[in-house]
């Protein structure tokens, strides 16, 4: 998956628009972040691994968009307005979705 493959998917669905190009720039920032999350997770011993596996290219993407998702609701664990109550977790993304990079280690050498 190209990353202009990924901008279309977030484009989709967060804008529901695939030519709307507005947002791109935080995207991509976005994108940046979801790969370091997975890199990290997944190659805790392999610092000098620094691009992401094609097959966890659509794992980054979801990544991304919760990322988009909370941008500007960090520190929040509870909210209540006119008897609308929002409680949020301080994770950074779901647990599901960490829950699905296996960590890839190796002997000491």
């Amino acid at each position: 998956m190209t990353e202009e493959e990924q901008l279309k998917k977030m484009r989709l669905e967060i804008l529901q628009d695939i030519d709307c190009k507005d947002r791109d720039e935080i995207f991509k920032l976005k994108l940046i972040d979801a790969k370091y999350i997975a890199l990290n997770a997944l190659y805790p011993f392999h610092k000098e691994i620094t691009e992401l596996p094609d097959r966890y290219k659509n794992w980054q993407v979801r990544c991304a968009i919760e990322l988009y998702r909370k941008m500007g609701e960090e520190g929040y664990l509870s909210y209540s307005e006119n008897g609308l109550s929002y409680t949020m977790k301080t994770d950074m993304i779901s647990e599901s979705l960490m829950n699905e990079l296996i960590p890839r280690a190796g002997v000491i050498k």
